[in-house]
């Protein structure tokens, strides 16, 4: 039976935070003084909040944010991420206490979006173009903007050069059916190599479910708030990955990929040739796979159709300020100069890996270093050239719920023949209509 799992990245926790009910939008704000914006002349102290590694990036941008603005002090504090957004929640229904600038789990910002936060969207619409266009289906709500962009991870693929070499493959087909049936086929070895790590219980949504939603423009819902699950790219998406595991079997089943010693261990074992992978996953494998360098490729993801992006967020981040900070411009400076400057952008990447939304950042040289672990590709300009046009899941405030009360029970059935695609796909959209 389909058993619950928590998982570093889904962060199911999230489900028994409440925010859904709260939505945050019945929240009396304090109003929040005025601060002079000059550069050198602001004055005051701010609070912010960041779990890791977000915290060591925001305290590597004080020298150079200080140098701007001298008269601003900032106090960054570790919050976990276990904790953290019940405590924004708590201080903004109360009304007291809380940071002026606070880290937000992308999936969760349409929780805050609305009176408990600063509106943004006058701040933000200089800046508009030069942001991640994934991101803005996190920070966007009833048109207006909540949350400062930051951290939107691109998805790629990851592959063994080498096994590929030496099955006579040189290049990446284009489209998936085509890579499942070209280097699948060219690859597998049933019990000892299989072309991914997937199954219907091991987060399968958000490694594999969503991302490909995603290049499909579906997901769960609809830009419009509808509901997408019985879509015809949710059905595409859930039928390619049903074929995979059951129709051609190559999938590994029953590991944990990216958060279990299963997962490593079958890496190690040469078990998985391929992946879908994020920059934040790049340096687990490097840490945890070390005598494997040399032998992984980056490359774009395939796509279904040719007009799909060939990438999609594995993740990310947003920051907000709280309606209740008595310092939100000087929040605001702290933000834009993190997260809307070059400078500010490549301190964050060099201290805490954590990647620029603001596309002018890829501009420095910083990301076309070549990387030894890849037979000396530059990763981060690939992924960097992915992100400006990296395709977004749209979030609604149940999100958390749809996905882990209602569409990971139903894949899990469907990837295990105990309800068919169409019909598992139907059954589960009703369930969220009726929510």
């Amino acid at each position: 039976m389909y058993q619950k799992r928590i998982t570093r990245r889904d962060f199911i926790k999230a489900t028994g935070l409440g925010l859904g009910a709260l939505a945050l939008s019945g929240c009396k704000p304090q109003s929040a003084p005025a601060a002079e914006t000059v550069a050198g002349e602001a004055e005051g102290k701010i609070t912010a909040w960041a779990w890791e590694p977000l915290n060591e990036a925001f305290n590597a941008l004080l020298p150079g944010f200080q140098s701007k603005y001298p008269k601003i002090e900032v106090e960054v504090v570790t919050v976990p991420w276990d904790n953290i957004h019940t405590k924004l929640s708590t201080a903004i229904e109360s009304g007291n206490g809380g940071p002026d600038l606070c880290s937000v789990e992308g999936y969760l910002m349409p929780n805050y979006a609305g009176p408990g936060v600063m509106d943004l969207t006058q701040k933000l619409e200089p800046y508009r173009s030069q942001i991640a266009p994934g991101k803005f289906n996190e920070i966007e709500v009833d048109g207006k903007l909540w949350g400062i962009p930051s951290d939107p991870p691109p998805g790629a693929l990851l592959y063994r050069a080498d096994v590929l070499e030496e099955a006579g493959i040189t290049e990446i087909p284009e489209t998936w059916d085509e890579y499942v049936s070209v280097v699948g086929a060219a690859v597998f070895k049933e019990g000892e190599r299989y072309l991914f790590g997937m199954d219907g219980e091991n987060s399968p949504t958000f490694y594999w479910w969503r991302p490909l939603a995603a290049q499909l423009g579906s997901g769960y819902f609809n830009k419009d708030g509808s509901v997408a699950l019985d879509g015809e790219g949710a059905i595409r998406v859930t039928q390619f990955m049903h074929d995979v595991q059951n129709t051609y079997k190559y999938a590994l089943k029953g590991v944990n990929y990216w958060e279990s010693p299963a997962w490593w261990s079958a890496l190690k074992d040469n078990k998985v040739v391929s992946a879908v992978a994020a920059p934040w996953m790049i340096s687990m494998l490097k840490q945890e796979v070390p005598e494997q360098a040399g032998l992984w490729r980056l490359a774009p993801m395939p796509v279904f159709d040719s007009s799909n992006p060939k990438s999609a967020l594995l993740g990310g981040a947003s920051c907000v300020i709280p309606s209740t900070s008595k310092n939100q411009e000087l929040a605001w400076l702290f933000a834009e100069y993190a997260m809307l400057t070059k400078e500010g952008c490549i301190t964050q990447y060099q201290a805490g890996g954590i990647w620029p939304s603001y596309l002018p950042s890829f501009e420095d040289p910083i990301f076309d270093e070549a990387d030894d672990y890849f037979g000396g590709q530059k990763v981060s300009r690939l992924y960097g050239d992915l992100t400006g046009s990296v395709s977004g899941v749209v979030y609604t405030r149940n999100f958390a719920e749809v996905d882990q009360n209602i569409v990971r029970p139903h894949l899990y059935k469907i990837f295990n023949d105990e309800e068919g695609v169409a019909d598992g796909m139907k059954a589960a959209a009703e369930e969220v209509r009726a929510l």
